[in-house]
């Protein structure tokens, strides 16, 4: 009987511990970080050879944003090719999920690609290896490599990590001690040392106001990775305003550097040497055919 409830214990506390285990394996899961795969940028009416391209391009960018060497496009064809039902996979997430699973990956993007005149038009999703959709993107590409790149980085980041899709903002202004506010929120004061940084792109309104000026108001754009400068312009309103620009614009010389500071200079030293001119006792004159001493 002791045996008995002696091995019956190990099983029954198992039992009781296995909602806890499970819980801790998924909060461990959940916690790991997300793993990619391109699947691949299917072609429609483009060139097959460019849409390899922009899915290279596309596969070193997702790298670049997820900091991750991503599985090569060899290595993704291998698998897919190597299970039949992941031979005629396209962009679902029903055939997604298992291939995501099969790369030992947790998200795996796929699209298509597709010309309008001198431009591509990409389009994207995101899939877990549980077969959910968590995002889509689509972008509009064109012009030269370099425009191309910038575009599909813009693209991967929008998809899978968009709170990275930051830029920067520099304030200029003329006018010291005026409120800054950013969407309504206040900011600083000018003159602002350095950007405002880490600024959600898209377009943004800056607004900057100080007491006897005239109030200044602007839709800021804001870019990925880029720093948009803003030129304050304000006109002095008030008679203090007017003022103190008039000192800003035609500040008075320091005091060593005013006529009367040198006016006064030049009498005083005119005073000293009439001063040391009658002080100095005066030398007469000898004659020397009389006195027989000079030599």
């Amino acid at each position: 009987m002791g045996l008995a409830c002696g091995f019956g214990m190990p099983a029954v506390l198992r039992l009781a511990l296995l909602p806890l285990v499970m819980l801790l394996s998924t909060a461990v899961a959940s916690a790991a970080p997300a793993t990619y795969a391109l699947f691949r940028l299917d072609p429609l009416g483009v060139d097959p050879q460019a849409a390899e391209q922009l899915e290279a391009l596309l596969r070193a960018e997702l790298g670049h944003v997820v900091g991750q060497t991503l599985p090569s496009k060899a290595i993704v064809d291998k698998v897919a090719l190597g299970n039949p039902r992941l031979q005629n996979c396209t962009a679902s997430p029903e055939c997604l999920a298992p291939l995501g699973r099969a790369l030992h990956v947790t998200r795996i993007v796929a699209g298509n690609v597709g010309g309008l005149a001198d431009s591509y038009i990409v389009n994207l999703k995101l899939v877990d290896d549980g077969g959910r959709e968590l995002s889509r993107v689509s972008a509009t590409l064109r012009g030269s490599l370099e425009e191309l790149i910038a575009e599909i980085r813009v693209a991967a980041v929008r998809l899978v990590a968009p709170e990275q899709l930051v830029g920067r903002i520099e304030v200029v202004s003329a006018i010291p001690g005026a409120q800054v506010t950013l969407d309504g929120n206040p900011v600083g004061v000018t003159p602002l040392l350095g950007t405002l940084d880490r600024i959600p792109a898209g377009t943004h309104k800056v607004t900057v106001s100080r007491d006897g000026y005239s109030s200044f108001e602007e839709d800021v754009p804001v870019r990925f990775e880029k720093t948009t400068q803003v030129v304050v312009r304000q006109t002095a309103m008030s008679k203090a305003a007017l003022r103190a620009e008039r000192r800003r614009l035609h500040p008075e010389p320091p005091v060593y550097a005013r006529w009367y500071t040198w006016t006064a200079v030049a009498v005083g030293a005119v005073g000293v040497g009439l001063l040391v001119g009658f002080l100095v006792p005066k030398q007469q004159a000898v004659d020397c055919s009389k006195a027989g001493s000079c030599p």
